[in-house]
């Protein structure tokens, strides 16, 4: 694992401990203590093949693998499962928007500067259908960090067909 994916991972992890980081985080570590104490496995931060797999700290229930990490660009991987999919069967665009904003913030976490923003604006396109049981990969590039303000893109496609599913661009404001 390259030092950089290593970093990455104790970032999540120290994520996980800033209180009020994100009230869904705090739900899923309920959810797996609740879990842990009835003696069943739970998610965990764990290093895989490819990667880091993480319980959504950033996705909810989604399972995502970092497939790679350098400054400026995240590639992650995940797949299409029941609770991520609205009446039609296919990944929900409210998940699209989660992905997009979350992975921008890991991008945004893993430069040098290490500042997850406040977002600013969001805006995404919806290309094609994800449908259940399907692999997407989230690829998320940093296209400028200025002072106060970074601009990032995310593209969401196929990992078999590399269909282009979603193409979003995030705002966010780094603060003085």
């Amino acid at each position: 694992m390259s030092c950089m994916t290593k970093n990455l991972q104790e970032l999540v992890k120290a994520l996980g401990d800033v209180r009020g980081f994100d009230r869904l985080l705090q739900k899923v570590w309920e959810a797996k203590r609740r879990l842990v104490m009835k003696g069943k496995k739970a998610p965990c931060l764990v290093r895989g093949e490819r990667g880091i797999v993480f319980p959504a700290r950033f996705c909810g229930t989604a399972l995502i693998t970092v497939v790679s990490a350098t400054p400026g660009k995240v590639i992650c991987e995940m797949k299409v499962e029941e609770a991520h999919t609205n009446k039609m069967g296919t990944l929900h665009g409210g998940m699209i928007a989660t992905l997009v904003d979350n992975i921008s913030t890991m991008a945004l976490l893993f430069t040098e500067r290490g500042v997850p923003g406040v977002s600013v604006d969001m805006n995404i396109a919806y290309m094609s259908p994800a449908k259940l049981g399907e692999d997407i990969l989230i690829t998320a590039h940093i296209l400028k960090q200025g002072k106060t303000l970074a601009f990032t893109s995310v593209d969401l496609t196929n990992k078999v067909t590399g269909k282009i599913i979603a193409q979003g661009r995030h705002t966010k404001h780094l603060g003085n």
